[in-house]
């Protein structure tokens, strides 16, 4: 076996590489001809971020196994073409937690005590104001940790050694394991109104995207610090802008902004922000780490072992590929609305496989259920080979059944699950014509959503008027709806209200259709 290592990595990576069977080149520097004339030879390839996998790359790997990442961001390889060709993508996203958790804190006391800002009064304008630049103890203080995730987790355990109280959010984390880490979960909201500093870890998705923005600064306490040193995005800039110029926020610390770099950005330069270019992984320990976490983890997948940190799909035998390939799609999309309608605290969740699926090996699509329900929550990759070890050690009980009969299709599945505060939940999905995925269940009410986009989901009372009164409160704020459907089980009862929408509904929309009489469980899901 050879293993062609084509950016430069840590010397104690390349040893760990050195002690395996397999034979190691370095090569690094290589154009993209270069690489494609020379990777028919290799089994594995080990990049950084400088080197691009594209899918020409990846068709020239006629040996081509394994494709080790030596970091985190994969948006240098051409994942969907190595799935294509069956080939594994590892990455390494645990090397720079510490890095990244220690550079959080880094900014907070840059905040705290207006380090750079001092620093370049003095170094800079030779001037010597101690007044100027009077700081905040954080010892006593209150931290609002938004994400608690590997990072997060992290930053709460030092903030605590530092004597900070910490509210936490993260509603995919038990009860047990926030006072474990010695925490006290908060709403958003509440973070808001209590903390002295807030620090977002999470990723960016749809539901994360400006998570902190203008209304959530009005509710802020007067001279509170803003970190993030997770993903551009997560904070409204634009909203972080004016809370800063009204006072509302004294400082605020950012390594990372939704444009990079971002030289058009009022907030670089800015006399109480702090900003870093993306270093939060930036330390030799880090690249340490990762290049050794890689190597390692590329040998064990020559050898045929199991890895932890596959990005994409473990490879399958061809029959079982071609059987289940349709459905892998189908099952993601169910965990992610099931999701999306549970809310989070997950306990427990069966993944019932009805009909013909209930005779064939279903645990990658019950991997891909879980990656589904996970992904969009978690700031660490989640992907079929990690995602039943994260559900295991957020407490979440998984369990397969199956049925022999799935009433009208030849084939169906079916979530069931509790988060522990209210009843069962199910969402239910089939493959209609050429294999579509196809929403056909929710809570026991029948549906059939096939088309991709946002659904306004809720629950009311099957009377008269219902549709007409959303529909309106809708068309008020120009948001237009593509279809509508009512599942119900009785005249007269309770009833699923599912509206196709072309546009995400602002919560504020949302808030008002909350508050229409007969009408409650309202969310935006995407499908």
């Amino acid at each position: 076996m050879r293993i062609l290592v084509a950016d430069p990595i840590s010397e104690e990576g390349l040893a760990v590489l050195r002690q395996g069977d397999a034979q190691m080149d370095v090569r690094t520097g290589l154009s993209q001809e270069q690489l494609i004339d020379v990777i028919g030879g290799y089994d594995a390839l080990i990049v950084r971020s400088a080197t691009r996998v594209t899918a020409a790359v990846i068709a020239a790997g006629d040996r081509l196994r394994v494709i080790g990442r030596a970091g985190v961001g994969v948006d240098n390889i051409d994942v969907d073409a190595a799935t294509r060709k069956g080939i594994l993508v590892i990455n390494a996203p645990e090397g720079n937690t510490v890095a990244t958790a220690e550079h959080t804190i880094a900014m907070m006391f840059a905040l705290a005590r207006w380090i750079p800002q001092a620093h370049a009064s003095v170094s800079r304008d030779r001037r010597w104001e101690r007044q100027q630049f009077m700081g905040m103890q954080v010892a006593g203080k209150v931290l609002g940790v938004i994400g608690l995730g590997r990072i997060g987790s992290q930053v709460a355990r030092r903030a605590i050694a530092l004597g900070m109280q910490v509210l936490a959010y993260d509603p995919y984390i038990s009860p047990e394991r926030a006072k474990e880490l010695g925490v006290e979960l908060a709403e958003v909201d509440d973070i808001c109104r209590r903390a002295h500093v807030i620090t977002v870890h999470t990723p960016l998705t749809r539901a994360t995207e400006h998570l902190i923005g203008r209304r959530q600064f009005e509710l802020m306490q007067p001279g509170v610090r803003i970190i993030n040193c997770a993903r551009g995005g997560i904070i409204d800039e634009e909203a972080l802008l004016e809370a800063l110029e009204s006072g509302k926020v004294a400082g605020a610390a950012l390594d990372v902004f939704r444009s990079e770099p971002p030289w058009d950005s009022p907030l670089v330069g800015h006399p109480r922000v702090v900003v870093t270019p993306h270093l939060g992984a930036s330390t030799v320990e880090s690249q340490i780490n990762v290049a050794v976490d890689v190597a390692k983890e590329v040998l064990r997948a020559l050898q045929g072992e199991p890895v932890p940190h596959a990005v994409n799909l473990p490879a399958l035998s061809p029959e079982e590929l071609e059987k289940l390939r349709p459905f892998l799609d189908l099952a993601e999309r169910l965990g992610r609305m099931y999701t999306e309608l549970v809310g989070g605290g997950h306990r427990r969740l069966e993944v019932v496989y009805s009909g013909q699926l209930a005779e064939m090996n279903c645990s990658p699509l019950t991997r891909a259920v879980l990656k589904g329900m996970l992904d969009p929550i978690l700031h660490e990759s989640v992907n079929y080979v990690n995602a039943p070890v994260v559900a295991r050690e957020r407490g979440i009980q998984v369990s397969e059944t199956r049925e022999p009969g799935a009433g009208h299709y030849q084939s169906l599945i079916t979530l069931k699950g509790s988060n522990g505060q209210v009843g069962d939940r199910t969402v239910a999905g089939t493959l209609t014509g050429r294999n579509v995925p196809t929403l056909v269940g929710i809570d026991g009410y029948r549906v059939n959503v096939d088309t991709s986009g946002y659904l306004f989901v809720a629950r009311n009372v099957d009377r008269p008027g219902m549709i007409g009164k959303v529909g309106t409160l809708l068309g008020e704020h120009g948001i237009n709806i593509a279809f509508m459907q009512v599942g119900r089980k009785e005249v007269g009862g309770q009833a699923v209200m599912v509206l196709g929408v072309d546009d995400p509904i602002p919560p504020q929309v949302l808030e008002r259709l909350a508050g229409i009489e007969d009408l409650w469980d309202t969310r935006v899901v995407y499908w």
